[in-house]
């Protein structure tokens, strides 16, 4: 049996690096949440699918 003899010896959100948590309301939205820049990716490429797509649509309606 494992005994704990300190709190550094739990995991906890500072010690689990992939650990990902919802901000807090007392930190607003002055901090930037680590899923940003992954979801701004997403978003830019959902765009440019959407902007391909509606290209080809328009292609296909246009053709001789």
């Amino acid at each position: 049996m494992l005994t704990l003899r300190t709190l550094r010896q739990l995991a906890t959100s500072r010690t689990i690096p992939s650990f990902r948590s919802a901000p807090s309301r007392s930190q607003g939205n002055r901090l930037r949440t680590p899923d940003q820049g992954r979801i701004g990716h997403h978003q830019s490429r959902a765009q440019a699918e959407e902007a391909r797509r509606q290209w080809l649509q328009q292609q296909w309606q246009n053709r001789p």
